[in-house]
């Protein structure tokens, strides 16, 4: 079938007069969808409307203004009857949600959500190359009465838009697509990559509703597994001083046989986000043929890990197999000061080295820095030395205990003193914390507020622990919900007695949250509250509550110094 832009070639060849060109060009103004093109042709027709040129039967040379017209559609007809390829960039991956189609890049962190028309287009991208005409084709099966013809210009517009935002590569060969495609870089700022938000550009605002809140309501109504962690085995090189599991208890490996049938699971439900953890993960006896299953499957993953144990064949496998992130601790630069909090002597050297050859090989790599006694002065310097290598860092102090009930290694906790010149550092030095705290709140009234979710667990996530146990979250091992020797995961989500118990808590659950000041600058976590109560998931630890007063009060003092200094 021909395409419009085939037409106006057809026309402008073929037709013996002016008169002839006029009536051709006008029958494909009628009826094009290509707005674009709709203008072109609305010069060009423009230029022939003189009567001297329909009444007469014969080509007359038409004004070099005139003539541009038609320079310009044919150009523009050209381009657009180019035979173009697209398909997914290997960062890209697209679930259905319910009635969503969700696409989302792990290299810009970008995600979108579309319905209807969007949602059918989705459906029939995929990693291999595939002509306009026979995406056209393929998502005519998803609408009554319609032929390609119907909806291609509109196709077109929607995978362009999608290749300008990176989601997708384009080209005239499979060749073209494979060289254009995306690839992780460190001369790509990942400070500047590494944005949670579903907005593009400013202008998105207008285009795209945030793909969080969108999904969030329908989670709440329609709970599926976004994402899920598997510790994939709880032994560990190093015995850190902070650690939620307990150390004499980590001696379990989850078989491959088990993690393979786990992640086949999670594929046909439809999860997309999948982070893989121990324990130490490359302890794992299977680390590489998990890591490989995971791509085969297409999950975005992320790898907790110390890095200490990577080696340089690791290092060829992750290379191929494109994770989303390593994420590794490093505690401070000072080896002492980290090999203290490891309880492994030489590990400090070895997660920095481990850490400058994953940023040779262009692996992202996050640093997370969690903040207690030990570090709380040098902590510092693990931002400067992961700013100067140009990765990401985080810092947190909150700390949790064991999962256990033991809590001895809160001992390392941040006193309130320490928590308070800490977060002087935070607000002083990290520029998008003050916007984040400052983003607004709609109003709410207290009864609406107490009747909201109390967070997001059992809506969208799951953990999965190294004896095939289900828990909530991870950390929350006093949680047992299933077992996935015993039960299917789908079996699990949707009949555990405790997920759909906690789907059910809402923020009144804790009185006392309901009328504090502190509420915007404070996130309970049942987790915390579970580990470090004994088992009361609604008991508030005081710490907690003191830290969050303290954050709002040095977030109001800085900004109305920064008022003060504006006037």
């Amino acid at each position: 079938m021909k395409t419009d832009y085939n037409k106006v070639f057809d026309s402008l060849c073929k037709s013996k007069s002016v008169k002839a060109h006029f009536n051709a060009l006008n029958k494909i103004y009628l009826s094009t969808t290509d707005n674009k093109l709709k203008n072109f042709l609305n010069a060009a027709l423009s230029n022939l409307l003189d009567p001297k040129y329909l009444k007469n039967s014969t080509p007359i040379p038409l004004s070099k203004s005139s003539l541009r017209c038609f320079v310009d559609l044919l150009e523009y007809c050209k381009a657009k009857n180019k035979t173009m390829f697209y398909r997914q960039s290997r960062d890209t991956f697209i679930r259905s949600i319910g009635e969503y189609g969700y696409i989302k890049s792990q290299l810009t962190k970008h995600d979108r959500t579309y319905t209807q028309e969007g949602q059918a287009f989705l459906e029939v991208l995929s990693r291999e190359p595939q002509s306009l005409e026979e995406l056209s084709i393929k998502a005519c099966e998803y609408f009554e009465d319609v032929i390609p013809a119907d909806i291609q210009n509109d196709m077109r517009e929607f995978l362009d838009s999608l290749v300008a935002d990176r989601y997708l590569v384009s080209g005239e060969t499979a060749e073209e697509c494979a060289a254009k495609d995306t690839y992780f870089s460190y001369a790509e700022n990942p400070k500047t990559l590494f944005k949670y938000n579903a907005q593009q550009n400013p202008d998105d605002e207008k285009l795209y509703t945030d793909t969080q809140e969108v999904l969030g309501v329908h989670y709440r109504e329609h709970p599926q597994i976004y994402s899920c962690q598997i510790e994939t085995t709880n032994r560990c090189n190093e015995k850190c001083i902070h650690c939620y599991i307990p150390h004499e208890l980590k001696n379990v490996v989850l078989p491959y046989e088990v993690i393979e049938n786990i992640l086949q699971q999670l594929h046909d439900l439809g999860t997309i986000g999948l982070t893989l953890s121990g324990g130490e993960f490359f302890l794992h006896p299977d680390a590489e043929k998990i890591l490989r299953k995971a791509r085969e499957l297409d999950f975005s993953f992320t790898i907790l890990s110390n890095i200490t144990l990577l080696t340089s064949k690791m290092i060829g496998v992750l290379k191929e197999v494109n994770p989303a992130l390593v994420q590794t601790s490093l505690y401070s630069i000072n080896p002492e000061e980290h090999d203290h909090i490891t309880q492994l002597k030489g590990s400090c050297e070895k997660t920095k080295a481990a850490i400058d050859t994953l940023i040779a090989a262009n692996i992202p790599v996050q640093i997370s820095c969690p903040v207690m006694k030990t570090n709380y002065h040098s902590y510092k310097d693990v931002l400067k030395y992961a700013y100067k290598r140009n990765c990401k860092a985080q810092t947190d102090y909150v700390m949790m205990a064991r999962y256990d009930f033991t809590t001895d290694n809160l001992a390392e906790r941040l006193t309130i003193e320490q928590t308070e010149d800490l977060l002087k550092d935070i607000i002083q030095f990290d520029k998008d914390y003050l916007d984040f705290t400052d983003t607004p709140i709609p109003p709410v009234s207290r009864e609406e507020w107490g009747k909201r979710p109390f967070c997001g667990v059992g809506m969208d996530n799951l953990c999965i622990a190294s004896d095939g146990i289900v828990y909530p979250c991870s950390g929350w091992q006093g949680m047992a919900c299933g077992n996935v020797r015993e039960q299917p995961i789908k079996d699990i989500w949707e009949k555990s007695p405790q997920l759909n118990m906690l789907r059910n808590l809402t923020k009144s659950a804790i009185p006392q949250c309901y009328d504090c000041e502190d509420k915007q600058y404070c996130a309970p976590c049942l987790v915390r509250n579970f580990n470090e109560s004994g088992g009361d998931y609604l008991k508030v630890a005081p710490h907690f509550c003191k830290a969050a007063h303290l954050n709002r009060k040095l977030v109001e003092e800085a900004k109305a110094k920064m008022r003060k200094e504006k006037v």
